[in-house]
């Protein structure tokens, strides 16, 4: 218990002194997440938008399989990306493999999924009034749709934040494409598992408590977004 207590004690004197370590880990991570959000959901926000607007024949398969991707471990993802990426697959010629660059491409991959379903979902809610109106102003296909994204856009912007809290959590992604180099590509998760392993509980703590003020922040965030505009 003493242990512990001088560890928590020591990760406080961390975070407060803003240990260079800790600063270059949490800015990677930072710069990581955001980076994979804002290009999954450049990809994920229209193909919502656009699975719920449309309706085919398909549509609810695609949906049942948009969702069954959510359920998929981010090691799993990390192993496909890795398959991709690594100097005999595909895009090893471009050695991107244990790069920020990779990490950023695994994370998007997650989150796509994730941002699409809830687009998907906040799109489907717009009430139907919204169509019928722009489609009687004489709106076109794509204008109809841009509106109805548009009355939708405070929980879309929900949809994103969701999937930046889902990347600044994850740690298989990272480690089998980062290869948690230190200064390069040690994020705040690979980090706490190697000190965690190593047995020094003070950074470890220092990081992990950083990183439940960001899931805060981004839970609040998100509540917030939501109570005013619903």
């Amino acid at each position: 218990m003493n242990d512990l207590g001088l560890a928590f004690k020591e990760a406080i004197r961390l975070i407060f002194t803003a240990d260079p370590e800790i600063t270059t880990i949490v800015w990677a991570s930072l710069r990581f997440s955001l980076c994979s959000t804002v290009i999954a959901s450049l990809i994920g926000i229209p193909a919502g938008v656009a699975l719920a607007s449309s309706q085919f024949r398909f549509k609810k398969l695609v949906e049942d399989i948009l969702n069954t991707t959510l359920a998929i471990p981010t090691v799993v993802i990390g192993l496909f990306a890795y398959t991709l990426l690594f100097s005999q697959g595909p895009l090893g010629r471009f050695q991107l493999l244990f790069s920020p660059a990779a990490i950023i491409i695994g994370q998007t991959v997650l989150i796509v999924p994730l941002i699409a379903s809830l687009a998907c979902s906040a799109v489907s809610l717009v009430n139907p009034v919204v169509r019928e109106t722009a489609l009687t102003l004489g709106a076109g296909s794509f204008r109809t749709t841009t509106t109805i994204a548009a009355e939708a856009h405070a929980a879309l912007l929900v949809a994103c934040i969701t999937g930046f809290g889902r990347v600044i959590g994850e740690v298989g992604i990272s480690l089998i494409l980062g290869g948690n180099i230190l200064g390069y590509t040690r994020t705040i998760t690979t980090a706490i598992s190697l000190q965690t392993s190593r047995g020094e509980f003070a950074l470890g703590l220092a990081l992990g408590i950083v990183l439940i003020c960001a899931a805060f922040i981004v839970n609040i965030m998100a509540r917030r977004i939501g109570r005013r505009h619903s």
